[in-house]
């Protein structure tokens, strides 16, 4: 016959082997969170185009649209100060400085807008990459890495500062409908992307 102790102790050791596993595979599952980079927690720009923040100026979704190499290129983007005061801030790319006057209240200046057109007349770069720049605010001057989008996305067709017929535009890509619904790829003569 089995003792009543024996089988308290034997509910007792199954209930704390229970817990104990428990707390392991709790563990296990929050611990990587304390090793391993967490995608949530990283700071990125969530459009095409760049972001930063100098002195006072926030620079949101920052881009230039351009359909050649070394050619012209259109801002994109906003500006607007963290404070609500008015700012002006300069851009310079590829050896060009263009002035922006950046309202108060937390007003963002939309440089999509017709009123805010600016061209860079050589981007010194090419779509799809990346050209250095400068920013300044209130004698504060920091780099900045701009994208530079292609025109032949139909979403950037409306900002491209010079006539370029669509063939230009999309004559270097090739639809491959049967690998994944006709996406479109950029593939030069060589076979390279």
């Amino acid at each position: 016959m089995i003792e009543e102790n024996t089988i308290v102790k034997a509910t007792t050791i199954r209930r704390a082997s229970v817990a104990g596993l428990a707390a392991l595979a709790l563990l296990g599952t929050t611990a990587c969170s304390a090793v391993n980079l967490q995608a949530t927690t990283l700071e990125y720009a969530p459009s095409d185009g760049v972001q930063a923040n100098v002195d006072n100026v926030q620079l949101r979704n920052i881009a230039l649209i351009a359909a050649e190499e070394n050619g012209a290129g259109r801002f994109i983007g906003s500006l607007s100060t963290s404070d609500g005061e008015p700012a002006e801030v300069t851009i310079t790319v590829n050896g060009e400085s263009f002035d922006f006057s950046v309202p108060g209240n937390l007003e963002n200046l939309m440089l999509e807008a017709e009123e805010n057109e600016t061209v860079v007349t050589n981007i010194g770069g090419h779509p799809g990459g990346m050209v250095d720049a400068e920013v300044s605010v209130n004698g504060t001057t920091e780099p900045l890495r701009i994208a530079v989008l292609s025109a032949a996305l139909p979403e950037y067709r409306d900002f491209l500062p010079v006539e370029v017929s669509e063939g230009e535009l999309t004559d270097h890509l090739y639809d491959f409908p049967e690998h994944g619904g006709g996406h479109w790829v950029g593939v030069d003569e060589d076979g390279g992307h």
